[in-house]
């Protein structure tokens, strides 16, 4: 494989993983707070606890992985490979 081929595949993966990053840490906010939401209004038969720290551990992984991912998109951000 050439250095060409190298660096083509890295960043097709790099893109991929953005775009993954991006989608993935907006259904994972999203489902937190859904979550969140559903257990105020008692629509859900999990104790209390058990659904907040389960929403809010999910919109905190979210919202990393929505960071990470847009830091890479976002101008004036240096990529490290």
């Amino acid at each position: 494989m050439t250095y060409d081929t190298n660096q083509e595949r890295r960043r097709s993966q790099s893109y991929f993983r953005t775009s993954m990053d991006i989608g993935m840490g907006i259904f994972y906010t999203v489902i937190g707070c859904l979550i969140v939401y559903a257990k105020t209004f008692g629509t859900m038969a999990i104790p209390p606890v058990i659904a907040y720290a389960l929403g809010g551990m999910m919109v905190v992984g979210g919202l990393f992985r929505l960071y990470r991912g847009l830091k890479v998109v976002l101008p004036g951000r240096k990529k490290h490979d």
